[in-house]
């Protein structure tokens, strides 16, 4: 019977001992859920912050603080346009507004001397590129990039002996068109928006709104023209007069462009370029544009300039933004509400002289 009973006993221990177990398993999963879940956690904590880190650390210029190499040139993607034959066509876009320096965010419709740098680099290193198309659809912007612009364009062709054709878009004004003087044709539909030949210096004038919230601006200036185009008082006859020096030699090199790409007389260029826009169609009869025609036409002529039989059409296109740059976009600091309307409107707190279409 105490055998039997220590048996039972044991037994019933065993079985209290199961149900324990099973009493404490949902404890035993919540705590490793809570564990594997917090595991998780800190790594994408973890994988957040380096990320952050590292675009701190290398910054939009890619130098590591200061202290490391060059970033490498930018390399574009090739997509298929048309025809066939190892031989190829690159067609380069050229397409918004001109600026200094290409933006950080993806998307944004700027164009820079620095890409279209990168795209003639990677015609000339390759081999099998016979010719250069620019597709060209920018109502121009500031004058000494796109004259940087005109200039790599003649660098290539002299460099390579390869030449360069226009194909123009919906428009191609002003600095659009300067920097197509450079090409050895140019193509444009009958409606493309050309034309707009000369040179643009505005500023904004916050005279009247000053007087009216008592707003003064205080200047201690070394010279008497250190604050030439103030926004908070009217300019001086003295003052237009400079800054009309400075558009006219501006215009000056405009012209310069045109008669020497274009082979036109000088004063019938200057007759041509009083600011007025022309379509595709009149510009053919000024003579500013060799003939009407679309991306197909423009890669045909480029192709017989090129002395080859067929070629393949390939178009450059940009990378897609790596997580680097996408990181670096994300964290860059808001414009102002302000700015944003201010340059929607295409106006600059900073004056610009400017190769510019701007109704």
């Amino acid at each position: 019977m105490e055998a039997g009973n220590g048996q039972n006993r044991e037994g019933n221990g065993l079985a209290g001992g199961a149900d324990g177990g099973r009493g404490d398993s949902p404890r035993r999963s919540r705590t490793r859920g809570l564990v594997i879940g917090g595991a998780i956690a800190g790594v994408l904590l973890f994988l957040t912050l380096g990320a952050v880190a590292l675009v701190l650390l290398v910054g939009p210029g890619g130098s590591g603080g200061g202290g490391g190499g060059a970033e490498p040139p930018e390399t574009f993607r090739e997509r298929y346009v048309s025809g066939e034959g190892s031989d190829k066509i690159a067609v380069l876009p050229v397409a918004g507004t001109i600026a200094a320096e290409a933006p950080v965010a993806p998307g944004s419709a700027t164009v820079s001397p620095e890409t279209l740098r990168n795209q003639l680099r990677q015609a000339t290193e390759d081999r099998r590129v016979r010719a250069v198309v620019l597709e060209i659809d920018s109502p121009g912007g500031g004058v000494v990039p796109t004259d940087q612009m005109h200039e790599s364009i003649q660098d290539f062709k002299e460099e390579t002996g390869k030449p360069v054709v226009v194909s123009m878009g919906q428009t191609a004004a002003s600095g659009g068109y300067y920097i197509a003087t450079a090409a050895d044709r140019i193509f444009a539909n009958e409606n493309t928006l050309t034309g707009s030949l000369g040179v643009i210096f505005s500023y904004l004038n916050f005279t009247e709104a000053a007087d009216e919230y008592g707003i003064e601006q205080e200047v201690v200036k070394s010279g008497p023209f250190k604050d030439i185009g103030s926004l908070t008082r009217e300019p001086t006859e003295e003052e237009l007069e400079i800054l009309q020096t400075y558009v006219n030699e501006g215009y000056d090199q405009f012209v310069q462009v045109i008669v020497e790409g274009r082979d036109l007389p000088e004063e019938e260029v200057r007759e041509l370029a009083d600011g007025r826009v022309y379509s595709g169609q009149q510009a053919e009869t000024l003579g500013l544009v060799d003939e009407l025609g679309d991306l197909e036409r423009a890669a045909e002529a480029s192709r017989e300039l090129a002395g080859v039989e067929e070629a393949t059409v390939v178009r450059y296109q940009r990378q897609s933004p790596g997580l680097l740059e996408l990181l670096q976009a994300r964290l860059a600091p808001p414009e102002p509400e302000a700015l944003q309307v201010l340059e929607t409107a295409g106006l600059n707190l900073t004056p610009e002289l400017q190769y510019l279409y701007r109704p």
